[in-house]
């Protein structure tokens, strides 16, 4: 689907427009082949420069070819069906268009068009960076919640479940998922921070810094709640294997308990002259026995505590 925005200096809300003009954004959600090929014929790039879009699982990088600047970066997204929870994004830039293109509904581009734009679409570095920054910040909130998710499951160790252990590996792969995105994209950002790729204003550089911290400190917080993830893991797994100890060690103590009295009375239940065989008691008396000496070894167990 194909969408065209414009936005001068002048204007204050962002426009819909029904064809191409200098200094507008082109915007392509659930990306098909025939949108790559219009892409591929307003900027002139061959259809092999730019297929790499469509692919879910492209890693960050910036190009440059002919007067295009392509950036391949990734933004945060829901678990689908392929558990991939980063989306590729693209974006082209030259001297007329500012392109977007997303192989599905990207919920960034959707909040810019759906809000108050405040940058004009002209300002084409202008608007790449404040598109970055909103995907730092996208990065930032997901990092967040996964972390107090963590954080939240430490307060209930003793009480553990099996879908506890499975939100913690779902957490740390989305963990790591985004630190492979995050790894290359501050690389991209610090490329584009030395102007060599966008032409920059010289209030561009210290937003564009601050990014580059905001990104290493979301990976060093994805780092660290890795890191904490797999201890508690460890946790879980030291108190599985305790749990587990204990019901085995109860279950043996039973075992042993009630195999004694069974053997009595086994013993008493041959069809041969026994003790007590012309005894009318013979029966309290037996359950008796059976219960002293189950009473013996349970108080054995229980001295040492093994139940």
């Amino acid at each position: 689907m194909v969408e065209i925005f414009y936005k001068g200096i002048k204007e204050d809300v962002l426009e819909k427009i029904d064809s191409l003009r200098d200094g507008c954004w082109v915007n392509i959600e659930n990306a098909k082949i025939k949108d790559i090929e219009f892409i591929a014929e307003i900027t002139n790039l061959d259809i092999p420069d730019i297929e790499d879009t469509l692919d879910l699982y492209e890693l960050p990088r910036i190009e440059r070819e002919n007067e295009n600047v392509i950036l391949f970066i990734r933004d945060t997204q829901e678990q689908d069906k392929e558990d991939i929870y980063t989306t590729p994004l693209t974006v082209i830039i030259n001297k007329k268009y500012l392109i977007t293109i997303s192989p599905g509904r990207n919920k960034t581009i959707r909040s810019i068009i759906d809000g108050k734009m405040t940058f004009p679409t002209t300002q084409r570095s202008k608007f790449l960076i404040h598109f970055l920054l909103l995907i730092s910040k996208n990065f930032t909130k997901e990092i967040k919640r996964v972390k107090n998710n963590v954080l939240n499951q430490k307060k209930g160790l003793k009480k553990i479940k099996g879908l506890d252990i499975t939100n913690l590996i779902e957490g740390e792969e989305i963990l790591n998922q985004y630190i492979s995105a995050l790894t290359p994209m501050k690389t991209v950002i610090e490329a584009i921070s030395k102007g060599g790729y966008v032409h920059l204003y010289s209030n561009d550089d210290d937003l564009l810094e601050d990014m580059i911290i905001a990104i290493r400190q979301s990976v060093d917080n994805c780092t660290v709640s890795v890191k904490s993830i797999k201890n508690l893991r460890d946790s879980y797994q030291a108190i599985f294997t305790n749990d587990l100890n204990k019901t085995i060690r109860l279950l043996t103590s039973l075992t042993v308990i009630l195999t004694v009295p069974t053997i009595v009375s086994s013993v008493f239940g041959m069809n041969v002259p026994l003790p007590l065989a012309n005894n009318s008691l013979a029966f309290p008396i037996v359950v008796l026995l059976i219960f002293f000496v189950a009473c013996i070894f349970y108080f054995i167990f229980k001295s040492r505590d093994w139940i």
